[in-house]
């Protein structure tokens, strides 16, 4: 042989060498491989999903869609017939049961504040400043929310040329049903003056009447008193 190894035997041996490598390079792990799935089947998956089929033929979108819509119609008519159906109590009331009501009778004096010392007033300036009056009481009480429904008049009784002090008197019929605490809060004087006090504080000033000697005629707030009469009852 002469230490010479085949030609044979040295491929042999190289390939086994080259086998035994490889087979050290590869790692072996006992974790199943995931097979990678394509985003379009993933699509596709979802789609088949949204079309399945929930009971009968409805499938499972038009059934998401139906419920959309309908919560949408709902909503539609709470909007529409909400205000037909609910009735506020306080905004309700009988005017036959207020005609028919006890009436309640109160009795207040007012100052007129003018620059003269004393109001020179002609027939035709009496009559043209106890009609602004009773038109301007006349207002304050119809027109206010909460004493509107039970107001039915006004009336001028005075105006002393003096000291400008006016006399009136006002008029209330209330349903006998009404509670204590409307009668203790709403139907008391306390109330009726504010009403009318806070009408004079936003408007002072007595537009459209002329008296001669007299400018800048005012209504003095902090002058209105008033004081209650024997209410009448009902068909009294």
């Amino acid at each position: 042989m002469n230490g010479h190894v085949p030609l044979q035997d040295a491929e042999h041996i190289e390939l086994q060498i080259g086998r035994e490598d490889g087979e050290d390079t590869v790692t072996t792990s006992d974790e199943p491989l995931q097979p990678q799935v394509p985003s379009s089947v993933q699509e596709k998956g979802r789609l088949k999903s949204c079309s399945t089929i929930v009971c009968w033929k409805c499938k499972l979108w038009m059934v998401a869609v139906s419920i959309f819509f309908l919560i949408i119609f709902v909503i539609i008519l709470i909007l529409i017939f909400y205000p037909v159906v609910y009735i506020d109590e306080d905004e309700y009331w009988d005017p036959e049961s207020i005609a028919n009501g006890n009436r309640h009778n109160f009795s207040g004096m007012l100052k007129i504040h003018c620059a003269a010392p004393q109001l020179l007033l002609s027939d035709l300036k009496y009559d043209l400043l106890s009609e602004y009056l009773h038109k301007r009481l006349t207002d304050v009480y119809s027109n206010s929310p909460a004493l509107g429904r039970y107001f039915i008049s006004a009336e001028v009784n005075s105006i002393s040329e003096e000291n400008g002090t006016v006399s009136y008197h006002l008029s209330f019929s209330v349903p006998s049903d009404e509670t204590e605490e409307f009668m203790k809060y709403r139907m008391s004087k306390n109330f009726l003056m504010n009403v009318l006090r806070q009408d004079i504080y936003d408007k002072e000033e007595l537009d459209g009447v002329d008296i001669s000697g007299c400018t800048n005629m005012t209504l003095d707030p902090t002058s209105i008193s008033l004081k209650q009469l024997q209410a009448d009852t009902a068909g009294g």
